[in-house]
């Protein structure tokens, strides 16, 4: 003979909420270690392809761009994108003064390699500029996507005339067109003599 004890029903009740409980807190918890490796490996400012670095400077013409790369880079064969300033990423902390009247502005910063990128990202954002925007690959991607820079004036046409041969230096040089152009075509070549110490815009 077996002997049958009923639970009786609050008891029941109480148990089933209890696993219920029991297992919304599990799956929070396993959500929140998903969330965290997800914020991990995320990086803490904000990054945008050269395409979409391109449609913000022809919409907001006054926006900062910051170029950390060397000056010799700046004024090197590879050129920089137009209107950018030139602060070193060695040299970033000590200049901060000159960057604070955009410390609440969203604006663009790139480089030359990934680490020079993260290391200016890194002092920036943990100066107080939050809404910094590193153009994702720098200087490269941004040629690569097949936007132009601007070259220091003896740099303007000689790609073209290396790529034509021998007889490249007879050509003439490219003519450049006029600096307002390039407001509304980045794409095109603008011959710009290098200024030793710009200021900024504002």
């Amino acid at each position: 003979m077996r002997c049958v004890v009923e639970m009786p029903s609050t008891i029941r009740a109480k148990r089933c909420a209890l696993a219920v409980l029991l297992l919304a807190v599990l799956g929070a918890t396993a959500g929140c270690g998903y969330l965290r490796r997800r914020a991990a490996e995320r990086p803490p400012y904000r990054k945008v392809s050269p395409p979409i670095a391109f449609e913000m400077m022809r919409d907001t013409p006054t926006l900062l761009i910051l170029d950390l790369r060397p000056p010799e880079a700046f004024h090197g064969d590879t050129g920089h994108i137009y209107r950018a300033y030139n602060i070193p990423e060695r040299r970033l902390s000590y200049r901060l003064i000159e960057l604070s009247p955009y410390r609440n502005d969203t604006f663009l910063v790139y480089c030359d390699t990934r680490e020079c990128g993260d290391a200016g990202m890194a002092v920036l954002v943990s100066s107080g500029f939050e809404s910094a925007v590193l153009i994702d690959g720098g200087i490269d991607g941004w040629i690569a996507n097949g936007f132009r820079t601007v070259l220091p004036a003896d740099l303007v046409g000689r790609r073209e005339h290396s790529a034509q041969g021998e007889g490249a230096t007879q050509a003439p040089p490219l003519v450049p067109p006029p600096v307002l152009q390039m407001e509304t075509d980045p794409h095109l070549p603008v011959q710009r003599p290098p200024s030793p110490s710009p200021t900024l815009p504002r």
